[in-house]
């Protein structure tokens, strides 16, 4: 449906109530009662919705969640009363330039003639014109069990599992579509795109290069370059960025999509400090892409990445978070942690320079 922001607001939406939770708050309290959460995300391809809370209420928890998927009360007084909630969420993210210059920079420059070029959430009126119609809509056409991914994380039995879950089973969900999404063909003539809001006190910029998609074996290279740029604390472009006291935070990820992907180097400055750092940062793209790098630093790249792998997967909603993308966008090639791991310590030098060869120019 071409209608911006109404992924996001469904995600809303479906707190509003189930068919066993009636009211927002009655569906609420089915969760904390036992001190856990209950949360939900919207990125660009999907959405995640999540509880966790002790053990022994396994069941209250699936049926929340499922109930939450497949029975939500849509009800127009409770659209009206979410459109001013996400409406405060827009201009929140719209007040931060670390969260702005996504939706205002990044998606319109990356994904430059395509749907993905609008805030995901869409703009104040983009929420105003949403109704229960679209809603409801949205919900037929993609919560239907054969487009989801369902994982458990705890010390529960299959058995266990079974039973609770058995009963949404025989859910029958009427015209299930067979969606066939044409791939993402991003026209990308424009190079820099800038918003601009004289109220912030520091310049974000994002700086990045397309890379390949989810199912892509070179994800795992692009990973280690990652960690080439500004992966750890001590790689020599952070080093030189601190030394000569030009930033403070800095972050850099790869995200593999269906059909495409991007790498990038995101950070904050004071306004008379950008230049010099976009400078920084291009010539560091250029080094790698001319080959100029060490074993010494592939093997530090690898072992960081390596290690923050381990320590990133320590609980139940890590391994979930782990598993679940594969499961949705590579379902034939799901990979363990160890699997990976031992993937990052086959790839060699001469693979990351081709790789960083081909993908790490200017004019990428």
């Amino acid at each position: 449906q071409d209608k911006p922001g109404l992924s996001h607001f469904t995600e809303h939406m479906l707190f509003s109530g189930t068919k066993s939770f009636p009211a927002p708050e009655i569906l609420a309290h089915a969760i904390d009662r036992y001190g856990g959460w209950h949360t939900a995300f919207t990125w660009i391809e999907d959405q995640s919705h999540t509880i966790q809370l002790p053990q022994e209420h396994f069941d209250v928890g699936i049926k929340v969640l499922l109930e939450t998927a497949f029975d939500p009360i849509i009800k127009t007084s409770e659209i009206e009363k979410e459109k001013g909630i996400v409406k405060e969420e827009i201009l929140t993210n719209k007040a931060d330039p670390s969260k702005a210059i996504w939706d205002y920079v990044w998606f319109p420059l990356f994904f430059q003639g395509t749907s993905l070029a609008r805030p995901y959430s869409g703009s104040a009126e983009d929420i105003d014109s949403l109704s229960e119609k679209d809603v409801s809509t949205f919900i037929f056409d993609y919560f239907h069990p054969e487009n989801m991914t369902l994982f458990l994380a705890g010390d529960l039995s299959d058995a266990r599992v079974e039973e609770v879950v058995s009963q949404y089973n025989s859910k029958k969900i009427k015209d299930i579509f067979d969606k066939k999404e044409n791939p993402l063909m991003p026209t990308r003539k424009n190079k820099i795109f800038i918003h601009q809001d004289n109220s912030y006190y520091q310049t974000s910029l994002v700086i990045g290069i397309p890379t390949v998609p989810f199912s892509s074996s070179k994800k795992y290279v692009f990973n280690i370059l990652r960690e080439m740029l500004v992966g750890f604390r001590g790689s020599p472009l952070l080093q030189q960025l601190r030394n000569e006291g030009l930033i403070y935070t800095w972050n850099s990820f790869q995200d593999n999509l269906s059909d495409s992907g991007y790498l990038v180097i995101t950070v904050s400055a004071s306004h008379e400090h950008v230049n010099r750092v976009a400078y920084l940062i291009i010539q560091e793209f250029n080094r790698l892409a001319q080959g100029n790098f060490s074993e010494e630093e592939i093997t530090m790249a690898k072992d960081h990445l390596i290690g923050s792998t381990i320590i990133a997967t320590q609980t139940g909603l890590d391994y979930i978070t782990w598993y679940g993308l594969q499961e949705l966008l590579d379902p034939e090639h799901v990979l363990g942690i160890e699997e990976v791991i031992s993937v990052y310590k086959q790839i060699e030098s001469k693979e990351i320079a081709e790789v960083a060869r081909e993908y790490l120019q200017k004019n990428n």
